[in-house]
């Protein structure tokens, strides 16, 4: 199951770093270019990437896709107001909504790497390989999560994705500094896990400690709810 795998990634490094992707690199065929093939390269040369370095290597894009994973610069039009902030959001965009000026998106990075586990591990059977016919995620460059099936309606629903509450985030494209990182499949386990996440404001565990009073709860009220449908 994928959750054990992310979990054994948070204890990996140096070597065992290297080890552990051998397999995974094997299956996947390089091209120049490739922005997983460098977000590689700099999580082996250092555990600590930095999150500017890698949104300046390759695969950058406008473009932006329901049900794929991205990265990028983000600065809120509202950040003085706002108790925190990700400066560099990672994660699977859950929707685009171009005419009113927004996406909403997981950013995985709003809960600590064992519960990002969790829900990549209930976000898998979702899905879907067009024009694929390998059975691992990691063999293909065109895998992407069904987000008809899978909203959050959907998601609220189910007590395996109820990690999902603190990280659906919507942004205003206007505050996007800069273009996307596209990140092929091959690149979701590694993205989410790596140590990427710029929190401003406050520091990522006060973010984690209430996040996690948020996972818990079964019903979200009102409040809640307005906290998310609000763009930041």
């Amino acid at each position: 199951m994928p959750a054990y795998f992310f979990e054994d990634l948070v204890h990996l490094t140096g070597e065992e770093f290297d080890q552990k992707f051998k397999s995974m690199q094997d299956l996947y065929k390089k091209e120049e270019g490739d922005p997983v093939i460098r977000l590689r390269e700099m999580a082996e040369a250092e555990r600590e990437a930095r999150p500017g370095t890698i949104l300046n290597s390759a695969g950058r894009t406008r473009r932006l896709l329901p049900g794929r994973f991205y990265m990028f610069k983000y600065l809120p039009k509202m950040r003085n107001e706002l108790p925190y902030y990700d400066m560099f959001p990672v994660g699977l965009v859950m929707g685009v909504n171009r005419d009113k000026g927004y996406f909403s998106m997981l950013n995985f990075h709003y809960m600590p790497p064992i519960f990002r586990a969790e829900l990549m591990d209930a976000i898998y059977p979702f899905t879907i390989f067009p024009n694929v016919q390998a059975k691992d995620i990691g063999t293909s460059i065109r895998a992407r999560v069904n987000v008809q099936r899978m909203n959050y309606k959907f998601m609220k629903k189910r007590m395996n994705m109820r990690s999902f509450l603190p990280m659906w985030h919507r942004y205003d494209f206007k505050r996007v500094v800069g273009q996307f990182l596209y990140v092929p499949p091959l690149g979701w386990d590694t993205i989410t896990m790596l140590p990427l996440a710029t929190p401003r404001k406050s520091g990522i565990n006060r973010i984690w400690m209430d996040s996690q009073m948020e996972r818990r709860m079964r019903k979200k009220s009102d409040r809640t709810k307005a906290k998310y449908k609000k763009v930041t």
